[in-house]
């Protein structure tokens, strides 16, 4: 019930609490809301401070530059893939991983193993060439 409460009020989970990953180091999931990643991106306590972001195919808009900056050096970025947004058009959705791509590409991100139309997400991974 502790874990349920903490989840509901978007605090950070600490996955070892929920027996389901035994991590060997501090692993946490921090679930934020809808539309505070702009804030984030301001903020200096977030500068460099996430190994791995995900963001789900209605939230790939903020796939920009200013999003690296909250990356640790050697990150990595999940993008989900839109093959289940059902109101899409296969042209759509064959327009959809070029233009993440194009996206990752500005924000100095590459694109790591066999990513596809058919995987679920888009696996990318960044590496700081330059101190921000």
């Amino acid at each position: 019930k502790q874990w349920y409460q903490r989840r509901v009020r978007g605090d950070e989970i600490d996955l070892s609490e929920l027996n389901l990953v035994k991590p060997s180091c501090n692993v946490k999931i921090r679930l934020l809301p809808l539309g505070t990643v702009e804030q984030m991106q301001k903020k200096a306590c977030y500068e460099r401070f996430f190994d791995l972001i995900y963001l789900s195919s209605s939230q790939v808009h903020y796939f920009t530059p200013g999003l690296t900056t909250m990356l640790k050096d050697d990150a990595n970025l999940l993008v989900e893939n839109v093959k289940f947004v059902t109101p899409l058009t296969k042209e759509q959705e064959a327009a959809y991983l070029p233009k993440v791509k194009e996206m990752a590409l500005a924000a100095k991100c590459e694109l790591l193993g066999s990513n596809t139309e058919t995987n679920n997400n888009f696996h990318f991974s960044f590496h700081r060439t330059e101190n921000l």
